[in-house]
């Protein structure tokens, strides 16, 4: 244990070099650092937040850890109090280790008030079978990385916006392309917020206002590399036609050369066969949902700045345990996944930086 702890230590110093300019003071400021009697620093605060999302593993041995290497004495339920109060004050520096390294972007002048919400699901405890046992559900606000809403189901439960039940009239939805179906779409416009969705080729069936089908495949063919393009149609839900605008982005020819190798190397490691003509087709184009009236290229850049959190995504996804979860209350998982982001945050940071390798 003597090991474990002297190591989180040691990194420590390459992870506070990622912070800014009074992070120790705002640990007080905002009700992290309370009762110091045996956490008494920021320092302590965070390498106890550290420790448990990665070697102390649960309340118990992070306790342990803290107790033989740090000489610090807590037992479980105070680990579990202040990793709870360190909730916010780990938002605020994920959020300032991720803006500085360009992981989040500065938020555009035209959203104005509107808050973006990212989405995602992680998958957790494969069976022998190659079944999903678990799921975590969760949105992100684009521009803060602060937890927004998260669920955990089971894993038949499928990646949909009808998971998320906090979206309001000042909300933007971003997701990718497993959420593209009617049913989100209308779940979202039923609670009064607009959305941004990237689409698979087969996504549904889309028609024009006599009830007549529309060819997507015709009507983006001939546009120019580099070049948007958008139009109204109509897709339907219980027996009803609802509009619905596409926003659609022809890739450079680097980029769709991109695509399709990323493409063959994701069919790959599934297992699949090579791609099909369908799959190649739509790889060189972008094409999104939204009820958004913005012009098509804001559109198209509000759904670019997903992609800059999506590898931050990707490393949250590598971190994920759900043995690690004290709890599946509100609070609790709110403080997991803030842990959790923050630890995903200073990683990218130290690769982005070549402080270690991935």
């Amino acid at each position: 244990m003597m090991k474990n702890i002297e190591e989180i230590t040691r990194n420590l110093e390459e992870v506070y070099s990622l912070f800014p300019k009074g992070w120790q003071e705002k640990a007080a400021e905002m009700g992290a650092l309370t009762r110091a009697r045996n956490i008494k620093t920021a320092e302590d605060l965070l390498m106890l937040n550290l420790l448990y999302q990665t070697t102390g593993k649960s309340l118990g041995g992070t306790s342990a850890l803290l107790k033989s290497g740090g000489n610090i004495n807590l037992d479980k339920n105070a680990v579990y109090f202040r990793i709870q109060k360190s909730t916010e004050w780990n938002n605020w520096l994920n959020q300032n280790i991720c803006r500085s390294v360009g992981v989040i972007a500065e938020k555009p002048e035209f959203l104005e008030e509107k808050r973006v919400i990212a989405v995602d699901a992680t998958d957790e405890k494969m069976n022998a079978k190659g079944s999903i046992l678990a799921r975590l559900h969760y949105g992100v606000d684009l521009y803060t990385l602060e937890p927004v809403e998260y669920k955990m189901t089971l894993g038949k439960t499928g990646e949909t916006l009808t998971n998320f039940n906090s979206f309001t009239k000042n909300d933007i939805i971003l997701a990718d392309r497993a959420y593209g179906s009617p049913t989100s779409m209308v779940h979202v416009e039923s609670k009064g917020a607009d959305f941004v969705i990237r689409l698979k080729y087969n996504a549904f069936t889309m028609y024009y206002d006599t009830g007549e089908r529309f060819d997507i495949t015709k009507a983006i063919a001939s546009m120019s590399e580099g070049s948007t393009l958008e139009f109204n149609t109509n897709y339907i839900h219980k027996e009803k036609l609802c509009p619905i605008r596409i926003c659609v982005y022809r890739k450079t020819s680097e980029q769709a050369i991109n695509s399709e190798r990323n493409m063959k190397k994701s069919n790959k490691k599934k297992g699949r066969t090579q791609p099909s003509s369908n799959q190649l087709f739509y790889g060189n184009y972008v094409i999104v949902a939204t009820n958004l009236t913005y012009e098509c290229k804001k559109i198209m850049e509000l759904y670019r700045q997903r992609w800059q959190i999506e590898i931050l995504f990707k490393r949250l996804k590598s971190l994920f345990d759900y043995d690690d979860m004290p709890a599946r209350t509100e609070s609790t998982m709110r403080a997991f996944i803030s842990g959790k982001l923050l630890l995903a945050g200073i990683c990218e940071a130290l690769v982005i930086k070549g402080r270690f390798s991935p």
